[in-house]
């Protein structure tokens, strides 16, 4: 009822949202979200199709004809999303319930407000000029690698989703606390490679009224990640978060202000004492450095029972300009223990990069300023994953930019991606679609 009485006059890109958050898509039942998205491309006239990679894993493509000028344009968005177990929700997850002017649903920031986006803005392609053909492809299984979707896409699929350029999650459009502007946009350029270790420590077994004394795997791990956890790789700014540090030395407050000033000045290089100021910074540290830790813990399958593997995982993010090896081999030395092993879990690729300058980043810095004024619009680093990593790997130029602005305290406060009680101001999602409108015009629109 509450679902049916937001649908009453919204606009199609509120309307397809509410349409998607309504679907638990967790780990499946993507095609059960997209089959009402594929009727209404069918009704504006535009060819799609829905491809299961597996059952219930539905990925819809769709292809706006343009006049092949150009290479074709990707909108990519995922609509799985991830668990909301062991998080305590004042809403019901998967039901959209919209209060004190934010939208409260699992997957409302990643990443079916973009996915409702694209559905809106390809619906307004239908019958205009394009120099270009503008392909859309919404997808499952980003949250848990990208197997089912894009990964899958790309081995079987390949043509239904080559393009030149794409446009995908990862971007940033930031309003301001009190929602009443944009104050910058940040694009995505580059995102840190994700890759799990899992630490292994063994021992005898046996009977907990009875411990060992000489070998304790549960010890032995928790050493080990003690050590991992207390570790801080090297500090430094890359070219990608330059301007991303430089803008927000001029909003934050001293003394961190003083530090991300001081840290773009000498870059690359971040002095000692400028490092343990941003370090306290969750958002700042991780764009400066390779970041691992603990997620995970297994051992005895019963609590009267001394565990003969104890196991760990670690996830790292790491830096475009670090590898998986050095990484691995860093780690080997901070544990320093030969008997706890660190073996690599699946590896999904490096992160990538893409150019600062060039055809999207201009469409970006030009709808952002028709749109809101002279905001600053500057190239950023994800460091999260996302499938823009396999595009970028297959040779399309991949960007990430947003559509649904958000302010910094908001991410602070964890009401964003991944979080409990994931919320999108509601007044900024339609000027999100409109962002994205601009910048497809600009990047398809006939010269």
């Amino acid at each position: 009822m509450l679902i049916a009485l937001l649908l009453l006059a919204a606009p199609v890109d509120h309307e397809v949202l509410l349409q998607l958050l309504s679907v638990n898509t967790i780990r499946g039942h993507e095609i059960d979200a997209l089959r009402p998205v594929l009727e209404r491309f069918k009704a504006a006239g535009i060819p799609a199709q829905l491809l299961e990679s597996e059952p219930g894993r539905g990925n819809l493509i769709a292809r706006i004809k343009g006049s092949g000028a150009r290479k074709p344009l990707l909108l990519l968005a995922h609509i799985d999303v991830v668990p909301v177990e062991g998080q305590k929700w004042n809403t019901p997850p998967f039901t959209p319930t919209e209060k004190d002017g934010y939208l409260y649903a699992r997957g409302v920031t990643d990443d079916k407000a973009m996915a409702a986006a694209i559905v809106d803005v390809a619906l307004g392609l239908a019958g205009e000029k394009l120099s270009r053909d503008v392909i859309v492809a919404l997808t499952s299984g980003e949250e848990t690698g990208g197997f089912e979707g894009v990964q899958w896409l790309l081995k079987n699929h390949r043509d239904l989703i080559d393009a030149e350029l794409a446009l995908n999650e990862g971007g940033y459009v930031v309003v301001s606390s009190d929602l009443s502007r944009v104050e910058a946009v940040k694009l995505q350029v580059a995102e840190k490679t994700y890759q799990s270790f899992r630490l292994t420590a063994r021992g005898p077994g046996g009977h907990s009224s009875v411990p060992p004394m000489d070998r304790d795997p549960m010890l032995q791990l928790a050493r080990a990640l003690v050590k991992v956890g207390e570790y801080r790789f090297p500090a430094h700014v890359l070219p990608e978060v330059r301007d991303e540090l430089a803008q927000a030395a001029r909003t934050e407050k001293p003394p961190l202000s003083v530090a991300l000033a001081n840290a773009v000045r000498t870059a690359p290089r971040v002095s000692a004492a400028d490092d343990r100021v941003i370090s306290g910074e969750r958002i700042f540290n991780s764009r400066i450095r390779t970041t691992c830790v603990t997620t995970q813990l297994q051992g005895a399958p019963a609590d009267n029972v001394l565990p003969t593997t104890a196991e760990a995982v670690v996830n790292c993010r790491i830096l475009p300009d670090e590898t998986v090896r050095g990484t691995t081999e860093r780690l080997r030395q901070v544990i320093a223990d030969p008997g706890v092993d660190l073996s690599l879990l699946e590896q999904l690729g490096e992160g990538g990069h893409v150019p600062l300058t060039g055809a999207v980043p201009d469409a970006v810095r030009a709808a952002a300023h028709k749109l809101w004024g002279d905001v600053p619009v500057f190239p950023s680093l994800q460091v999260g994953a996302t499938d823009s990593r396999y595009l970028r790997d297959a040779g399309v130029l991949a960007y990430g930019i947003d559509t649904s602005p958000s302010s910094l305290e908001d991410t602070r406060q964890g009401y964003g991606a991944h979080g409990a009680n994931e919320r999108a101001a509601v007044k900024w999602l339609h000027p999100g679609t409109e962002f994205l409108r601009e910048v497809v015009r600009q990047l398809a629109g006939t010269p």
